[in-house]
């Protein structure tokens, strides 16, 4: 009999997988294959080991945000991995994103193994002739067609020319591997991603149970082909503007859409924010109806640790810059007043900053004070703000860090408001004058946020472009859209290059403040990495893999 971990040493060594048992913790590592994929029991076990490789975006660069690596924020440690991506260090050698070749791969080979020994085994063994059975068979194997899906699309929006795999490689097979071009990478994921829907067989307005919080589901699966088709249509793949791949990526969005419905058990909430929330709530509750797939919810605090204020006994490392600042508009009817800039602003604005003189919850007399000499302020630590501002996103301020007190968090992967804005730039770039729907549902996120909303026909084509991708700047602020965007956009030279600045911020004797504008860092942003570098190592490993154009 032989046990799980089948894979060749060839193959392991070819994508550097890691040299252990395929199981995890979930099921014991003493079983046999047969024992595990022959016994109802056993089986979901291994497939909760696939979503081990899932990505967690929280600090996940030495302490450091990925924002960090954009024009949303400048990390306050000096020392970060981060600070590479903003100086121009990136190469074949030298990534700080470079593990997650192998981690991806490795959740690939572990998806390709459940589906060989659930068509094998688990067939054979005649246990899928109970109904109850073929039902969980059917969803695990929707999961798996997802998570195979949600692999290779990291993947390939960092690389590009990948190597697709369908199926567990012996040493012969693997002969047969070729790199793939992106677009055949994204027709690739969106057939596994319409695999899984035909699996999965939940209907969008049916709530996930709890025992099943976290895992994949048909929402999932169109939220992945989603933005997929997007980025394939943009401009660092579809250089010739292919209108019918902007129109496909429209369709899938606008469907989703339309599906929802009113009443629906997905869709955006809170349909609008407030200003005596103390977080905003599809990050301070995990699963609720935006959230279309995130990672387990773990309870923990290293988030506040890491990106608290320091006085509040943060690291305050993720300091938003002032250019992400100046995208939040003034409420509806308000005028900005530059002697009190952070008043009347966007809901979102408080929800995801903390900024000088801010009350955070009107339940506590504490308040953030990010002037020069305050307790929050420039130089007070040597990682208090560079900026003026501190993330709040994703933090919870009812934690205190003294008490070691945690609450629960999931990364979230893909939500509500991201299929709109999906639909919104994707039906823009396919039509010659922007429709009212575009208008209606871009107005959707506005609304919720307080702002003026924009008058349908008031816009052209350009015009609405910017809108579109200023609302995404906006609402997906620091959630690892920003990077991605501006690449799939090419816009590097303008939002990478150069200046990113910050608020220096003094007390005057009569207690009002003077604001003045700073630049924090210099910039270098290097073409290139539009698409990473294959790992060198990685092909060293591999004499099947060619380095990506730019980098020969």
């Amino acid at each position: 009999m032989k046990y799980l971990n089948i894979v060749l040493s060839f193959l392991i060594s070819l994508f550097a997988f890691i040299s252990c048992d395929l199981l995890d913790k979930d099921i014991d590592s003493n079983l046999t294959e047969e024992q595990i994929f022959s016994d109802y029991r056993y089986a979901p076990g291994f497939l909760n080991s696939a979503y081990r490789e899932v990505i967690n975006g929280y600090n996940r660069l030495d302490g450091a945000m990925f924002a960090c690596a954009t024009d949303e924020a400048v990390c306050s440690y000096s020392g970060s991995a981060v600070q590479g991506y903003n100086n121009g260090a990136i190469n074949a050698n030298y990534n700080p994103e470079e593990g997650i070749w192998e981690t991806m791969y490795e959740g690939i080979r572990k998806t390709n193994v459940f589906f060989q020994e659930l068509e094998g085994t688990i067939k054979t063994s005649g246990q899928l002739n109970d109904s109850k059975n073929k039902v969980v068979y059917n969803r695990m194997k929707g999961e798996a067609f997802f998570l195979r899906a949600y692999y290779h699309f990291e993947l390939a929006k960092r690389w590009g020319n990948i190597q697709l795999v369908d199926k567990v490689l012996d040493e012969e097979s693997v002969k047969d591997l070729k790199q793939s071009t992106f677009a055949d990478a994204i027709q690739f994921i969106v057939n596994d991603c319409d695999s899984a829907s035909v699996y999965l067989q939940d209907p969008l307005k049916v709530t996930i149970e709890n025992d099943n919080k976290g895992r994949a589901t048909t929402a999932s699966a169109i939220a992945l082909k989603s933005r997929a088709l997007l980025y394939l249509a943009s401009p660092w793949s579809n250089e010739t503007n292919d209108k019918q791949l902007w129109k496909k990526a429209s369709d899938v969005a606008y469907n989703f859409i339309v599906a929802t419905g009113s009443g629906s058990k997905i869709g955006l909430d809170p349909t609008t924010f407030t200003a005596s929330m103390a977080n905003i709530l599809y990050i301070s509750t995990p699963y609720d109806k935006e959230v279309l797939f995130a990672t387990g919810h773990d309870l923990r605090n290293d988030i506040e640790i890491n990106n608290f204020p320091i006085s509040y006994a943060g690291k305050g490392y993720t300091n938003p810059t002032q250019e992400l600042i100046d995208c939040f508009d003034m409420l509806k009817g308000k005028v900005y007043n530059p002697a009190n800039p952070y008043a009347d602003r966007d809901r979102r604005f408080h929800l995801y900053f903390y900024y000088n003189a801010q009350k955070p919850l009107t339940t506590k007399t504490d308040s953030i004070f990010t002037y020069i000499g305050g307790k929050d302020g420039m130089g007070r630590s040597s990682t208090a703000t560079k900026t003026g501002y501190y993330m709040r996103k994703f933090t919870d301020f009812t934690l205190n860090l003294s008490q070691e007190a945690k609450s629960r968090r999931a990364w979230i992967h893909f939500r509500f408001a991201e299929i709109i804005l999906n639909y919104c730039e994707a039906e823009n770039e396919f039509l010659e004058v922007p429709s009212d729907e575009i208008y209606r549902q871009l107005n959707r996120l506005r609304t919720r946020g307080g702002v003026d909303t924009y008058t349908v026909g008031s816009m052209d084509k350009g015009q609405m472009r910017e809108a579109i991708r200023k609302e995404r700047r906006v609402e997906l602020a620091f959630e690892e859209h920003r990077y991605w965007d501006v690449r799939r956009w090419r816009e590097g030279t303008r939002y990478l290059q150069g200046a990113v600045h910050g608020m220096k911020i003094e007390k005057n004797t009569d207690g009002t403040y003077s604001y003045n504008k700073i630049v924090v860092e210099n910039r270098t942003f290097d073409p290139r990495t539009e698409w990473y570098p294959i790992p060198y190592k990685e092909l060293l490993k591999n004499p099947y893999l060619k380095q990506n154009p730019a980098w020969r």
